[in-house]
């Protein structure tokens, strides 16, 4: 993954390649992550096709929701905060 994917990437970002021609700065190394992960994603997505059976249990539980919020933001905020 890391020659096939996030070093071609990391080129066109950093290396004189396609992006950088544009004019696109990129400082700290977000850009060539994030673009990695959505080709992957969306590369992901497509070779698995859409769901073989939707459900239609009804909305989620809310207190793992609240539970998974929280824990999302209090690493976010840890992260962030230092």
């Amino acid at each position: 993954w890391h020659m096939a994917v996030y070093c071609p990437m990391a080129h066109m970002v950093w290396g004189g390649g396609l992006i950088y021609k544009y004019g696109v700065w990129d400082f700290a190394g977000g850009m060539v992550v994030h673009m990695s992960s959505g080709w992957g994603a969306l590369a992901a997505a497509l070779f698995l096709g859409p769901r073989a059976q939707q459900s239609n249990d009804g909305p989620a539980n809310p207190p793992y929701v609240m539970l998974g919020a929280s824990l999302l933001w209090f690493g976010w905020f840890g992260f962030n905060g230092g």
